[in-house]
C-alpha cells in the first residue's frame, strides 16, 4: 500500500487510480463481501451521480489484469445476493 503498486508473480501490474482504489479497499477488508454501493461510495464518493455499473466495469478490468482466468476468478469473486 505504501508504494501504491500491485505485483503478481514478481510482475508489476499497471492500474488506473480507480482500479488501485478498489484493490486497496479489498485489501483493507480481507474476506469481507463489499456491495457495489459500498465500493461506489468508498471509491467515487457519496456524491457520485453516475451509473452504478461503473463498479462492474472496473471490477471486470481488474479481473482481466490480475486473474489467471478472468472467467473463473480466484482473487476477486462475486457473492450473489
Amino acid at each position: 500500500l505504501r508504494n501504491r503498486t500491485l505485483e503478481k508473480n514478481g510482475q508489476r501490474i499497471k492500474l488506473t487510480p480507480m482500479e488501485y482504489s478498489i484493490v486497496k479497499l479489498f485489501m483493507s477488508n480481507p474476506g469481507k463481501s463489499i456491495s457495489r454501493e459500498e465500493i461506489l461510495t468508498a471509491v467515487w464518493g457519496k456524491d457520485y451521480l453516475g451509473e452504478l455499473k461503473i463498479v462492474d466495469v472496473n471490477i471486470r478490468r481488474l479481473r482481466i489484469k490480475i486473474e489467471d482466468d478472468p472467467q473463473n476468478p480466484t482473487y476477486i469473486t462475486t457473492v450473489w445476493g
